[in-house]
């Protein structure tokens, strides 16, 4: 119903997101491979418990007075609740990732070409995960069908992966953007079956938001209670990240979502694009580690910064999926500091599609941000074998200009399906131009 001036859906006077009405599974504390661990005592407990106006206080108290325990770090919209109380200093406590279980273990992730857009599957020893559901949303103009290719994908790695039993055990939509959730449709007519469900909480009859809310219903069976998530961040607490049984179904790695919705802050403009109320889900299996970022632009990345300011180091991965299909706008330079990924992998369109969605509609990737990447100081730290010469845009609707790509920054639009495998002991190798 509304667009912004690149021509991507933004909410409006008639189109609004509600909080969901029904949160699903409460949200525990986060323990990443990075950053500050909380003690395991607290590990059992919703972060809801551990607000200051919250009916049922579980924290050790002392001479009556609540108190956060001095290792666990606090969200800074939280913090300012607790002004009139002494706030203890904080201790970095690093948790070592635990030794690989197997040695020969390997982790895959599909970054999948689905035009312009998102849209990647996790393969796990213990199963299955989706990251949105791409992509472009072709319609005759020239653009392809991103949904479609998508499903097809997925359908041919079950077909070549028998022993998940056609299940995935949770699908991660990041934001409410067509290009994000295209594939909805098809994934719902393919047969495959989903276990829960994870997003924003963003719920509405209308739009984009309609379709999430509708996915949701039907991916769950309506059991919102026991097999959905809605990660808000409103409703956490501690700089550590969120989790529970939807997030994290896995018994061979780690998973956390930080950001999410962000309703309470609709009234400001930034968060008028549902881009930026993103889901961002961090991967741990063993010492490998992935970042998925869904289209968080700089302004919202700044206020995570800023949310997570005791405990930023949260953040720092391997391996990088770049917001916004390498948008000027999703580059945030103290962001990628904190991250310092060896590797970074942009889910954009190619060159020949000249639809209005398509990679040339939009400018992605913009040479400034590839200059980022790979220019001094070093952003991405790993090199490609060799130099290659692909392309970029230095703003949307004009001719690709090349651009040489030394570092390992790689792209769907340039080299189709990326498959990136990972040990437990956090060695890497790259895959490009995979059929399935």
């Amino acid at each position: 119903m509304y667009l912004d001036a690149d021509g991507e859906e933004i909410f409006g006077p008639d189109y609004q997101p509600q909080s969901a009405p029904e949160k699903g599974l409460p949200l525990y504390i986060g323990r990443p491979n990075a950053g500050i661990s909380p003690p395991e005592n607290l590990l059992l407990l919703p972060q809801e418990s551990l607000r200051q106006n919250s009916q049922v206080w579980s924290l050790p108290t002392e001479d009556s007075q609540r108190q956060f325990p001095g290792d666990v770090p606090i969200l800074r919209d939280v913090r300012k609740g607790f002004q009139t109380w002494q706030m203890p200093r904080l201790t970095p406590n690093r948790r070592l990732p635990a030794p690989p279980s197997d040695p020969d273990a390997v982790m895959k992730v599909h970054y999948v070409y689905v035009g312009q857009g998102a849209g990647a599957i996790v393969e796990l020893p213990c199963g299955v995960a989706v990251v949105d559901l791409g992509g472009e949303y072709g319609g005759g103009d020239g653009s392809v069908d991103g949904g479609a290719l998508f499903v097809d994908y997925l359908k041919g790695f079950m077909q070549q992966h028998p022993g998940y039993d056609n299940k995935i055990d949770v699908v991660y939509l990041s934001h409410p953007h067509s290009d994000h959730i295209n594939g909805a449709r098809q994934l719902r007519e393919s047969g495959l079956r989903v276990e829960k469900v994870v997003d924003n909480g963003q719920t509405s009859d209308k739009g984009p938001v309609g379709r999430q809310t509708a996915f949701r219903s039907w991916a769950t069976d309506n059991d919102l209670a026991h097999r959905y998530t809605a990660v808000e961040l409103a409703r956490q607490v501690t700089a550590t990240g969120a989790t529970n049984a939807a997030i994290d179904p896995f018994s061979c790695a780690t998973v956390t979502a930080f950001w999410g919705g962000v309703n309470e802050r609709l009234s400001f403009k930034p968060y008028s694009t549902p881009n930026n109320h993103s889901v961002v889900v961090r991967f741990d299996f063993g010492q490998a580690s992935f970042l998925f970022m869904g289209d968080l632009q700089d302004t919202a990345a700044k206020d995570m910064l800023e949310q997570f300011d005791e405990n930023t180091e949260v953040f720092d991965v391997d391996v990088l999926q770049l917001a916004h299909h390498g948008a000027d706008n999703g580059i945030n330079d103290d962001l990628l500091k904190v991250v310092s990924p060896r590797i970074a992998v942009v889910s954009m369109g190619d060159k020949t599609s000249m639809g209005t969605s398509s990679a040339r509609g939009y400018g992605h990737p913009r040479l400034e941000s590839l200059t980022v990447l790979q220019d001094d100081p070093v952003t991405v730290t790993d090199m490609r074998s060799s130099p290659h010469s692909y392309w970029g845009y230095s703003h949307s609707n004009v001719d690709p200009s090349s651009y040489t790509v030394r570092r390992a920054i790689y792209g769907t639009g340039w080299e189709g399906t990326i498959v990136v495998t990972a040990s437990q002991s956090g060695q890497y190798t790259v895959e490009t131009g995979q059929s399935h």
